[in-house]
């Protein structure tokens, strides 16, 4: 044992006598052509993509040079590329070790890099750097520019439906509750979710399940029933084809299982589920070839035991062969500035779906600066679906790790910086997703999207 950790210590100074002063470059909106620029630049080693944000490795005679630049500022003192682990800030609840950086709204972790090559599977916390060193890219920053195209006037219509301010009042209303898994107020809260599909006429149940909080709490909770509140909207020619938009209604903050302190957990997820029951809204009276299950998820913050769950009765049933698609949103409240950033999220096999979503933003929200990754890690009720097969995406602002109300009492709906702007023009971008996916039928008579 003590060779074994002498040869890492010896294996992590060689690593690190071989690093190089780092720079963080804004890059969100520069182009394709200044992007590779930049990574080829003088003075440049390595080069590392984050969406919005590039950090370089720089060679140290260069490095005063690159900080006195605009929209450049300084990264980790010293970093080399094989030592970098990229970790979602939602992994701090598996792995305490402190980050290194942000960069993009990803955590930087520096491992020896035999390590660092090692983080990778769904237990092991974070990922080591993809070989091509893109975690994720601007939509703007493509090669292949995506431009507005001609928008369908039925989509926009419905985009134009969104209303933000009546999106922010239902994340008042939720943030009013104590939501975790285990508080007592999560079983109002679900009633209130479901009286909403109610309200815009959709088919109400619940998906009860058991959580186990023997094994999800420390200190050990009770075993508990849960439910996840399901709003459906049958559809009118293809009924048993099914298209799922979900989020997680429950919350936290420091505590996993808190019963006690306040958790009102306005952002992470009540803004999720108020889009969730948004969409309900403007899909009330629009007929689908499909039908749309609009679920909020519990037990997401005990690791995805809701939408898991969910998903394994499908499996058992055989319903899962009628999910068709599958759009999950966690966190659309809070932007660091007014470009927006939006992350769109999925995995290497449905990688296609990011140009759709990037398309769909350039068309009816432009506002949005969305950020495109095939590198989601496990940490939202996306998750276990993209595994079972059913295509789809994760659509969220940039990152827990911008947001400095994270899972704490103080994530209230005052605190929700451009809220109202983001939420906005991410779902009016998965609505028009959504209508492909469900397949709008034309209104032959009257114009009931223009009302």
């Amino acid at each position: 044992m003590r060779c074994t950790a002498a040869l890492l210590l010896a294996v992590f100074a060689s690593a690190l006598s071989a690093a190089e002063p780092t720079v963080v470059v804004e890059v969100g909106r520069a182009g394709h052509a200044e992007l590779e620029r930049l990574k080829s630049a003088d003075g440049v080693v390595w080069s590392a993509e984050f969406g919005n944000e590039l950090l370089l490795g720089v060679m140290p005679e260069s490095l005063d040079d690159w900080l006195a630049r605009d929209r450049v500022r300084a990264g980790p003192a010293r970093l080399a590329r094989g030592e970098i682990v990229v970790r979602d800030h939602v992994c701090t609840l598996h792995d305490p070790e402190p980050a290194l950086a942000v960069v993009g709204g990803y955590e930087i972790l520096r491992k020896p890099p035999m390590l660092a090559r090692a983080t990778r599977g769904p237990h092991v916390p974070g990922e080591p750097l993809p070989a091509d060193g893109i975690v994720a890219r601007a939509a703007y920053n493509l090669a292949q520019p995506i431009a507005r195209a001609n928008a369908d006037p039925e989509i926009a219509a419905l985009a134009g439906r969104i209303d933000a301010d009546r999106w922010f009042a239902t994340v008042v209303d939720l943030a009013s509750f104590d939501r975790n898994s285990f508080s007592a107020g999560l079983g109002p809260a679900h009633d209130h979710v479901l009286a909403r599909f109610a309200t815009s006429g959709l088919a109400i149940s619940s998906h009860t399940f058991v959580l186990n909080g023997q094994t999800a709490c420390t200190p050990p909770q009770p075993q508990i029933t849960l439910g996840n509140p399901i709003g459906f909207k049958t559809g009118r020619t293809a009924p048993g084809e099914w298209v799922v938009v979900g989020a997680h209604y429950d919350s936290r903050n420091t505590g996993r299982c808190d019963t006690t302190n306040p958790q009102p957990g306005a952002n992470d997820n009540a803004s999720g589920c108020a889009g969730v029951i948004e969409l309900a809204r403007v899909f009330s009276t629009v007929d689908t070839e499909r039908s749309i299950v609009f679920v909020c998820f519990a037990g997401e913050e005990q690791g995805l035991v809701g939408s898991r769950r969910y998903v394994e009765g499908l499996q058992q049933s055989g319903d899962i062969a009628r999910v068709r698609y599958m759009i999950n949103l966690d966190m659309l409240g809070y932007a660091v500035d007014d470009t927006l950033a939006a992350r769109i999220e999925t995995t290497p096999a449905f990688s296609a779906e990011l140009t759709r979503f990037a398309a769909a933003a350039a068309t009816y929200a432009p506002e949005l600066s969305p950020i495109l990754s095939s590198q989601t890690q496990a940490y939202s009720d996306h998750w276990y679906f993209l595994a079972a097969g059913v295509p789809g995406a994760f659509t969220w602002e940039n990152g827990a790790a911008i947001y400095p109300h994270y899972h704490r009492a103080t994530d209230l709906p005052v605190n929700l910086t451009r809220g109202r702007e983001l939420a906005r023009g991410i779902l009016r971008m998965d609505i028009a997703i959504l209508a492909a996916e469900a397949g709008l039928i034309p209104r032959l008579f009257g114009d009931g999207f223009e009302n």
